[in-house]
């Protein structure tokens, strides 16, 4: 292991070398400048250059750097707009391996195709389909896929390649060693956290190669778009797949960068589809595609299909409901319903802001989503966060990194979209749910079920209160009780020391007085001793 991982280190330095990366090292990225493709000054071109040699350099390293450059470029938030623009550009097709090498994922269920009573040596993978190609269609740094026929149904085969996870697992842990390094190169700033980063990072990569995952994520899919006959998810076959291997329906289509010249009514109609599909996943499901580039996205004539559900996103219910509130303020032109949702979603609070410098950058940006025409605008909002230092959630940047993918989809198909303009339909959907008497029912259900659980339980709260406050009474009156006994012996033992001082002196006067003093004393005397014996009497 220790050989291997050297072996590795070896090769990673010689790539470094090879594109000038340790330079970035020593140099300073500036987030805040946007490159122009027109602008041919010299930041722009060295900023390129620079962003394409590290393009190039974790290509030539493989599956694990190729998805991270993959997941730096849908994080617009922390990532340069230079690097984020050429790391889009991560191409995942790699050299593809034989198929020899590639059927190994099958043996985990050759006992349950073909029966225990077959012998492994006469197991042939190939049988159990009509027809396998074993010409890759499509070589990623994951997985191939492969077409056949599966019981007279076309297919798609994915298949992950061999020894994967030795090789991702040796890749991360030099990524662990190597996390000064990747910040300064990518620019990324102190203030980021890479732990959390590199965490987040290997979960998906874990999710990504057990294609048991992406199944689950397909069937999700087809529940979800059930109902809408314009959009296509193929099904999956459960029983010819396992974590190495995914078989499912092979779907047809033309990927929309290479759709022929068609009429512009038909391909706003592609556009419209493929916009509104992509919004229900966002803010009615919650549950999104998140790698829709144009190659994941297929023309039908009856239609659109997706396709590759390896990375996708979830929303939860409050930052789903806050970027709806973001949307909709964007759809009325209410900066402050804009302003209010975006602060939310960052966790930021107006005391931290120049609020109206801020609000002001916020009109300019829902001005430019109402009113411009064949623009990009949906990352408008990370180029914001960065410009006033805001912290937005990975799962914000992920969407808006794949709402530009689509945006960019749409504008192959027709160069005057406008995404807000496909999105009334989706907003108006969304608010009908949202407080449609169905919904307002299963939530009175839901917190019907809490309160009742809290009126049942209220009787004995109820008494333990009473027993509480009935205990705590006790506990003072009987410390009152006590204070006053403590209190009363003090009093009696100071009438008896009163008593006796005049008993005392009476007796002196008694015996060494003259004139009257001996009468005065002998009625002192005998008074004392009638009110001892009273307070005696008493007392016991």
């Amino acid at each position: 292991m220790m050989f291997k991982k050297l072996r590795r280190y070896l090769i990673i330095f010689r790539v470094f070398l090879k594109y000038n990366l340790f330079s970035l090292v020593y140099s300073e990225v500036n987030n805040y400048y946007v490159s122009n493709k027109r602008n041919l000054c010299v930041l722009d071109v060295k900023n390129r250059k620079k962003a394409k040699n590290l393009r190039m350099a974790l290509e030539e390293l493989g599956p694990t750097f190729i998805k991270l450059g993959q997941i730096l470029s849908k994080r617009p938030d922390i990532v340069s707009p230079v690097y984020v623009e050429e790391l889009s550009n991560l191409q995942d097709n790699v050299r593809s391996v034989d198929f020899e090498s590639m059927k190994v994922a099958f043996d985990a269920f050759q006992c349950r195709v073909n029966g225990s009573s077959q012998e492994e040596s006469d197991f042939n993978v190939l049988d159990v389909f009509d027809h396998f190609n074993t010409t890759p269609i499509a070589s990623a740094s994951i997985a191939q896929v492969y077409e056949a026929v599966l019981n007279g149904r076309k297919v798609a085969v994915k298949i992950t390649r061999p020894d994967l996870v030795d090789t991702i697992n040796l890749d991360l842990d030099i990524l662990d060693d190597m996390k000064p390094l990747i910040v300064r190169v990518l620019g990324l700033g102190s203030n980021f956290d890479i732990d959390a980063f590199l965490f987040e990072f290997r979960d998906l990569l874990n999710r990504e190669i057990d294609l048991r995952n992406e199944a689950r994520n397909i069937k999700r899919f087809r529940d979800n778009f059930e109902d809408i006959k314009d959009v296509h998810v193929p099904a999956v076959y459960d029983e010819y797949s396992n974590e190495g291997v995914l078989v499912m329906d092979y779907m047809e289509g033309i990927p929309v960068r290479k759709l022929p010249q068609t009429s512009a009514e038909k391909s706003k109609w592609y556009a419209k589809i493929i916009s509104q599909s992509y919004l229900k996943q966002v803010y009615l499901d919650g549950f999104y595609h998140a790698d829709p580039h144009s190659s994941n996205i297929l023309i039908r004539e009856d239609g659109i299909a997706y396709i590759d559900f390896g990375a996708v996103g979830t929303l939860d219910d409050e930052l789903r409901r806050n970027m709806l509130n973001l949307f909709y303020g964007i759809y009325k032109k209410k900066v402050d319903i804009v302003f209010e949702a975006f602060l939310k979603i960052s966790g930021t609070y107006k005391e931290d802001i120049d609020v109206r410098r801020f609000k002001i950058d916020l009109d300019d940006i829902i001005s430019k989503q109402n009113y411009s025409v064949g623009e990009r605008q949906s990352d408008n909002y990370a180029t914001l966060g960065l410009k006033y230092n805001l912290s937005l959630p990975s799962e914000f940047s992920t969407l808006e990194r794949a709402l530009i993918l689509i945006e960019a989809n749409c504008f192959e198909l027709d160069p005057k979209f406008n995404l807000l303009e496909n999105a009334k339909n989706i907003i108006t959907q969304v608010f009908l749910k949202r407080y449609s008497p169905f919904e307002a029912a299963e939530y009175l259900q839901l917190e019907g079920d809490r309160y009742l659980e809290i009126v049942r339980n209220l009787p004995q709260g109820v008494n333990d209160v009473i027993e509480t406050i009935r205990g705590y009474r006790i506990e003072r009156f009987e410390q009152k009780s006590r204070e006053i006994k403590r209190y009363r012996t003090a009093d009696t033992v100071l009438k008896y020391i009163f008593l006796l001082t005049i008993l005392l002196s009476s007796a002196y006067m008694a015996v060494n007085g003259g004139g009257y003093l001996p009468i005065l004393g002998v009625v002192g005397f005998s008074s004392a001793i009638i009110l001892f014996g009273m307070m005696f009497f008493k007392h016991y």
